[in-house]
């Protein structure tokens, strides 16, 4: 097909004009005034057909006969020389572009113009009534010169500082391109019927080459491969096939997709992980041919059908997120029980360390204190010990008062430096809540069921530890950064977020609580069987991706532990 369509371009240089509602000696007049010349051919003329070239031609007899009788160049520049010298050249190219005028107004005409005898063979050019056909002297780019000197003379022009109008509006163009010789012009239109009777051909066989392999055992690779030919293969072609072909060859590209999508949910194995590659492929290639008015030129059969076989090869997608390396809750809480344990274990071994660091510092007090003779020195050594003690218990009672204990930054401290920004973010909040049983885990964090004491609703907090996850690059910025996009974001099927609090040694987020739980915690209980309950969860993830979109924000972890019901 590529080679047709460069064959066809090698010879279309021709296009054909109307005259139907044109005033036939305005447009003779406009000629003359313009320079052109009368080919009288001593041929032609008999069948009301006359011949008209500009003045670049005037001298030129040879070239005149080659545009008029031959319908290939094989000198005619190629297209990457032409992009590589048209910007130092332009000029001489269009200067140097010329054409022919066929007419055949079928009416008489007076030309008071120059008259070229040229005796010239004559053959039958079809040309019909009222038409003009302009043949250039190439085709493809020196076409499109040639069809822009014509459409010049329909211009306005300027003299003596004046815009005169032009007597006619420009030609109704009927043909834009096509070979000028109906010889050369029937047997391309042969060849292109023969290319596009080929790919229908390519396009229908698969339904032959499904229904000949349904009973073979493991076929579906095979026809899998045969459904991608045929795709690529079909989009190949649509590109070089005429508008009324391509309306056509799109419906049966359309057919070919719900055909595809129907292989992937009928044949394939949904627990197959090529079968979720396969079906990400189908459904991109109906959605590529039903885009834009495609989808509406369906028989409403059609339709319903592709809307039912999409359905089910999204049902199929996402009963696959798990196995595309979905972390489920339940594995998220058993590690998460698994290191909390492990606290729990260096905790205990912590305060043994500091029961028998206290108790060796109390008896090396009592000794010290005791070993003190002077009365006086011990009287003070007891003062001394009071007065911290009481500095210790003023200094917890301020931070209570002033709402600083477990939160204290100081930004003249290296380690509160970077979370300063974060605790001066306009959603910081401080909020009465408390903190209930854990839900999951994520990648930064542990997240856990809370009850805002103030209002008595129920919330999702996740916390961050920054211990946990030091040495992480960027860490607070990225924090920082996710929390302004969730600011912006107010969505029925977006997780509202509520605010932020900021500690020392950690963060807590808070969210709204969905209290279906996340889709993997659903999926640990098997596949979901109900299919318009499936159709509603997709339709509702992509209401809120397409809300996302619409806001700039890419979500990029897409997977069922990220998914609420």
């Amino acid at each position: 097909m590529c080679r047709i369509s460069v064959l066809t371009q090698r010879f279309s240089n021709s296009a054909e004009y109307d005259l139907e509602d044109v005033p036939i000696e305005a447009f003779i007049a406009l000629l003359v005034e313009t320079d052109h010349f009368l080919v009288y051919t001593h041929g032609f003329e008999e069948d009301g057909t006359y011949i008209v070239a500009p003045h670049t031609l005037r001298d030129r007899p040879d070239s005149i006969r080659r545009i008029l009788m031959e319908a290939f160049h094989v000198s005619e520049v190629d297209e990457a020389t032409w992009m590589m010298d048209i910007g130092d050249h332009e000029q001489e190219y269009f200067e140097e572009s010329s054409y022919l005028l066929v007419l055949s107004p079928r009416v008489r005409f007076v030309w008071n113009g120059m008259v070229l005898m040229l005796p010239i063979p004559k053959w039958d050019l079809e040309l019909k009534d009222n038409r003009v056909r302009l043949i250039a002297d190439g085709p493809q780019h020196r076409l499109a010169l040639a069809k822009d000197r014509f459409t010049e003379l329909f211009l306005p022009i300027e003299e003596d500082g004046e815009t005169l109008e032009s007597p006619l509006p420009p030609l109704a163009c009927l043909v834009e391109a096509q070979a000028h010789l109906p010889i050369v012009n029937r047997e391309l239109r042969k060849i292109n019927r023969a290319n596009n009777k080929l790919a229908e051909s390519i396009v229908n066989s698969v339904q032959y080459v499904r229904s000949a392999l349904q009973n073979a055992t493991g076929y579906q690779e095979l026809l899998e491969n045969w459904f991608g030919f045929a795709a690529d293969h079909g989009a190949h072609v649509q590109k070089h096939m005429d508008r009324p072909t391509v309306l056509k060859f799109n419906r049966l590209l359309i057919k070919l997709a719900i055909s595809w999508v129907s292989f992937i949910c009928d044949d394939c194995d949904p627990n197959d992980r090529k079968t979720f590659r396969w079906a990400v492929l189908a459904l991109q290639f109906t959605l590529h041919r039903t885009r834009r008015n495609n989808i509406l030129q369906l028989p409403e059969e059609q339709f319903e059908m592709l809307r039912q076989k999409v359905a089910s090869c999204m049902t199929l997608l996402i009963s696959h997120f798990d196995i595309l390396g979905a972390r489920s809750s339940l594995e998220a809480k058993r590690e998460k029980e698994r290191q909390e344990e492990l606290l729990r274990q260096q905790a205990a071994v912590d305060r043994k360390d500091e029961e028998e660091e206290l108790a060796y510092l109390k008896q090396l007090k009592d000794d010290t204190a005791y070993a003190y003779t002077d009365p006086i020195i011990r009287t003070f050594w007891e003062k001394a010990t009071h007065a911290v003690k009481d500095l210790e218990e003023q200094r917890a009672r301020v931070g209570i008062e002033q709402h600083t204990i477990g939160r204290v930054l100081d930004e003249e401290k290296l380690v509160d430096r970077s979370l300063v920004f974060l605790a001066g973010s306009a959603s910081n909040v401080s909020i009465r809540w408390q903190q209930g049983r854990f839900i999951g885990a994520g990648s930064f964090g542990s997240v856990y069921l809370a009850v805002n004491l103030d209002s008595g609703s129920l919330m999702a907090v996740k916390e961050i530890k920054f211990q946990e996850i030091a040495g992480l690059p960027n860490l607070y910025s990225q924090i920082k950064d996710e929390l302004n996009v969730m600011e912006m974001l107010h969505h029925p099927n977006i997780v509202e977020y509520y605010g932020i609090e900021v500690h020392r040694d950690k963060v807590f987020i808070f969210e709204e609580y969905c209290q279906g739980g996340s889709l993997a915690a659903l999926l640990e209980h098997g596949r979901i069987e109900d299919e318009g309950i499936l159709q509603i969860y997709t339709l509702q993830m992509l209401e809120g991706l397409a809300y996302l979109h619409s806001k700039g924000v890419v979500h990029r972890d897409i997977k069922p532990d990220s998914t609420y019901i």
